[in-house]
């Protein structure tokens, strides 16, 4: 084999992906997303929302709990009290659609309610390259 083979053949293994080398084991109910029984008893599992004080949400799915891969946004919409007070709720929505409130529960979408505006994203003002070497010395 020549040396550039074996560069490449290296270069190859860094790239593939670690199997674990721990065995999985049998699959672990998540019983906090067991919501009730059927008619037969058998018990129902919902998707979970999931929180931690670092602001980071994780959705398990199913009896499961296989974590969600995609996007998971935060939303915030304006409600009214009975005397006319006003406080804010937390949702969150993933990118297929689905909607989840702060106790982490499946729910629907909220109609008729004053959703908060995102904020802008900022322009990051462009810099040439004569701007940077002005900087230099």
């Amino acid at each position: 084999m020549s040396r550039k083979e074996e560069i490449l053949k290296n270069l190859k293994k860094i790239t593939e992906k670690e199997k674990p080398s721990v065995p999985a084991g049998p699959k672990q109910l998540v019983i906090s997303n067991q919501y009730g029984e059927d008619e037969n008893g058998n018990p129902i599992y919902i998707d979970r929302m999931y929180g931690g004080i670092n602001g980071k949400y994780r959705l398990l799915q199913g009896k499961y709990g296989e974590e969600y891969k995609g996007t998971i946004k935060n939303k915030r919409v304006r409600r009214k009290r009975a005397d006319g007070s006003g406080f804010w709720q937390q949702f969150h929505v993933t990118a297929d659609g689905r909607w989840f409130d702060n106790s982490g529960m499946p729910c629907e979408e909220p109609k008729d309610v004053e959703f908060e505006k995102e904020p802008e994203p900022e322009e990051e003002p462009k810099a040439n390259e004569l701007d940077m070497l002005k900087g230099l010395k």
